[in-house]
Order: C-alpha cells, then structure tokens, then sequence
C-alpha cells in the first residue's frame, strides 16, 4: 500500500532524522550537540512542495464544495417499503393485507359489536428512505478525510505562524531557563530565511483552510452523513454508474481519486507510512535528549547515544536521570527515571497518528510500570494525558522539559536545591520558593480525589492574556499562555492562566 502524496511530504521530514539516526548510532553528547548545528534539525519549516500539494488540494476540494454542498442537502436514496403494526391514529396506508393480518390476529382488536369491529392496531406500509448505499457511503469517508486533512493542516500552518512571531529575547529575564536562549537559537538555524520566503503562501493557505472547515461543518448534521459515516466496512473505490453519470457524485468520485492516489482501500483519515512512525520515534528520542542536555543535565561518556534503541545516563546535582526506549506490541515508549531521595519513574508513549489500542497500552504498562504515563501525539493539543510533540512546533522540548521538572520534583523530598536552577530553596508557609529564578513549589491535596499532587509557577507572577487574544482561536490563545508561564508550570492551567489539579482536572 503506497502513502499519498500529502502524507509522504510530512513523511519525509521524519525520514531525514531516521536517515541521521541510522548513520549516527554511537555519538557522544557533545557530538551530537554539534550536529544540532549543521547536521540535524530538531525544528523546521514543511517543505515548499508540501504547501504546493495543500493548494492543489484545497483548490479541487473548493472547486466541489457546491455539489458536496448539493449533496448533504438531496443525496441519492433508495427507497425501501417496511410493514408496521401502529396505533390506528397513526396509520397512513391500508390495503388488503392489512385488513388480512388484523383478521387473523385478535390481540389486536379493540371494541366489538354486532356487525363490525374497531381494531387498536393496524399493519400498514411504510417507505423509508434508506441513505446507505455505496455512493453515499463513499461520500461521507470523502467527508471525513477532508476534515482530518483540514484539521491537521491548519495546526501545522497556525503552528508555522505562532513560530513567526517575533522572539523578545532578554537576557536578564529571570523567568526563562538559563540554556533557553542557547536552545532557541539551534532550533531557529535556517528556519528564519524560509520563514520570509513563504510566509505569505502560508496565510494564503490557511485562509482557504478555515474556508472549507467552517463551509463543511455547518453541514454535518445532515442525515446523509449521520447515518453513512458509522459504517467502518473496508470500501474500494469503483466508478459505478451514480459516479460516472450524476454531476454532483462525479466531483466526489474525482475528489476520492486525487485523495487515495494508487490506494484501492480508502480509510476516514490520510494513511501514513511506517517510515514515519519510525522517524518520529527517533525524533522523540533527540528531542528528549536535547531537552535534557539544554535543561543543566550532563552525559555521561560510558554510554553513546543510539537513538534507533535510546539508552543513556544523565546527571545534574544530586538527581539521576535515565532514559530507555521500550517496546511492546508495537507501540515505543521513552522511560525517564529519576533519582534522588525516592525513585520516581514517568513513561512517554510515542503514539504517532493516534494508533494505539486499550489492550496494547495495558499490556505496555504492565511491562513497564511508572508512576504516570504520558501520550506523545504530533496532533494531539490540549489534552492532560497527551503531550503535544512535533517536528513542526518550535515549543516541543519545553514541554519534554516539563517532564523532566516534574520528575525531580517528585523525587525530591528534602527540598534544599532549585531543580531548575540549581540554586538553595527558601523554605515558607505555603511551601518553597527561589530568590534566583523565582521559581515556586507547593504541596496540595485534592479534594475530590484525597491524593496529593505538587504545583509550580513563578512567584509573584500570574500570565495576563492581551486584549488582541480574546479575537483569536482556543488553540493559538493556549499556546499564548503556555509560553507566558515559560513553561514552568508542571500543570496544565485554564483560560484564565491559573494552575488546574492533575487528580482531577478542576480548578480549586
């Protein structure tokens, strides 16, 4: 089964770092953050041919958006006749069979006289209109890759222009982590100059996706799609005689075509190769690793870096951090276990494109057993359990270095030394704060679960949305946020920027 051309030019920028980790399977640390300059890229731009292939698309989907709209609103039907016993008010249709049935069937019968009778019930025919057929069915797939070719696009294109924002960088901000700066500007090589040259194809492309997003949702409570998209039946895509002579089934036979390019099996969203998944395996395991090298922790040199299998040490004060990459049934995880005064062990499962299963996951955990578990997704965003990691995304190893600050700070039981900087802890009433980096700990207790969880942030400081971000989209307002918390916090935080409980997801 070969990939589409939209998926294979993401593909392909996975594949450039499972090329690089195939070459370099035994590097140093210290060769491995030189290579982050010249010969790896941790953060890039989707290549030109990428966003020619999404114009041609979005230009054939909004050329057939009037005969997809024809469609939602008189689809072909086919017309089924169904007998019913129902209520004698009820009864449209009586013919002979139903004076037959309510003769042979007594129960049915209400009062009785002399010469006749007046029956409760009558058998009466019924024509439905059944929308599964093929065509329609082969619709609402079309339907459904669309809105998952949308949605994912848009997150790459609104990804691409939070990333263009311009960097304020201070120097003396005390707020950021110190190798931030350091960090950004590897990630930033290149990334710049190709910014400039397409930025203004971007906004033309993400303009055309809203477009179709909001011109196709409005319509998806028509009964033609409620009813054909629960069918999850394996289709092959044949031109039958609906597609080949109704204008408006022709488009959707044309549209499946330039979707599934060579595929004969179409599914709700695009496929994607197993050259991906095993690139963004190998990119989680750099990411984690430049994560944690720019986060003040050292490698050790008894161990080279295989990002194919990762295993490696790392120290930094009186915290050891480990790293093994875990298999089982076919999904991978990274393990990060932390120790300083109790072991604290947190699992990142790497679930590209969402392909997971309960029974694979619960077997994954029963392997390798940790304290909490997180979802690696490069279009997951959002939730508490999946952790927002992409090729795409200039925020990615923060979010890595979230973990790692949570991992510390729940190993830690003494509280004397700064995990993020590395300086001595004040000791207050409501918990431990950082003169240096202002850096804030408490200890809370949930109410609803009795469990006790830990909470950061920056003392004396609380994130303020601009007036300009009530006019944009939840997606870019909670990357705003999470940027303005420097990403101190090791819990997610709401609309309004304050801490929510990780026990139970409510604000206390």
């Amino acid at each position: 089964m070969q990939t589409t051309k939209l998926a294979q030019n993401l593909e392909d920028e996975y594949s450039d770092l499972l090329a690089f980790a195939q070459e370099n399977n035994r590097l140093s640390y210290a060769d491995f953050d030189n290579l982050t300059l010249t010969g790896v890229n941790l953060f890039v731009t989707p290549r030109d041919e990428h966003f020619r292939e999404i114009e041609k698309t979005l230009d054939k989907v909004i050329q057939a958006l009037p005969a997809l709209k024809r469609i939602f609103s008189k689809p072909i039907t086919r017309l089924t006749e169904v007998y019913n016993i129902l209520p004698v008010e009820s009864v449209r249709v009586i013919n002979n069979q139903s004076m037959s049935h309510v003769s042979r069937h007594s129960e049915l019968w209400g009062d009785i006289s002399k010469n006749e009778f007046k029956p409760k019930k009558l058998m009466t025919l019924d024509r439905q209109e059944d929308y599964a057929i093929y065509e329609n069915v082969a619709f609402a797939r079309l339907i459904g890759m669309i809105l998952a070719f949308v949605k994912r696009n848009i997150r790459l294109l609104k990804d691409i222009m939070y990333a263009n924002r311009d960097l304020r960088f201070n120097l003396l901000e005390r707020t950021n982590h110190l190798n931030y700066f350091l960090a950004i500007g590897k990630l930033h090589l290149g990334y710049a100059r190709a910014q400039d040259e397409y930025h203004v194809g971007y906004e033309r492309c993400l303009e055309k996706l809203l477009f179709i997003d909001t011109a196709l949702r409005a319509k998806l409570n028509a009964p033609v799609y409620r009813y054909c998209k629960k069918n999850k039946l394996p289709l092959t895509l044949k031109k039958t005689n609906v597609f080949r002579l109704h204008k408006d089934y022709r488009q959707v036979y044309l549209l499946l075509k330039w979707f599934l390019n060579d595929k004969e099996e179409f599914a709700d969203t695009p496929y994607v190769g197993q050259a991906s998944r095993e690139g963004y395996t190998a990119y989680c395991n750099m990411l984690s690793v430049f994560a944690a090298g720019h986060f003040n922790f050292e490698f050790t040199s008894r161990k080279r870096l295989n990002f194919l299998n990762l295993s490696a040490e790392a120290v930094y004060k009186d915290w050891k951090l480990t790293m093994e990459e875990i298999r089982c049934d076919g999904i991978r995880g990274l393990s990060l276990s932390f120790e300083k005064d109790t072991p604290y062990r947190i699992c990142l499962l790497y679930c590209h494109n969402g392909e997971y299963s309960p029974q694979k996951i619960l077997h994954f955990k029963e392997k390798c057993p940790a304290d909490e578990y997180f979802y690696a997704d490069p279009w997951e965003y959002g939730s508490r359990e999946f952790m927002y990691l992409s090729l795409f995304d200039v925020d990615s190893f923060r979010r890595i270095q979230q973990l790692l600050l949570r991992g510390m700070l729940y190993s830690d039981k003494t509280r004397t030394t700064c995990p993020f900087c590395g300086k001595p802890l004040l000791a207050e009433e409501w918990g431990h704060r950082c003169e240096s980096c202002r850096t804030s700990i408490t200890e809370k207790l949930c109410p609803e679960t009795g469990e006790r969880y830990i909470e950061t942030g920056i003392f004396g400081y609380k994130p303020k949305r601009k007036a300009d971000e009530t006019r944009q989209d939840k997606f870019l307002v909670d990357k705003y946020l999470e940027a303005q918390m420097f990403f101190r916090n090791i819990t997610h935080i709401d609309f309004s920027g304050a801490n929510l409980c990780p026990k139970c997801g409510k604000l206390h």
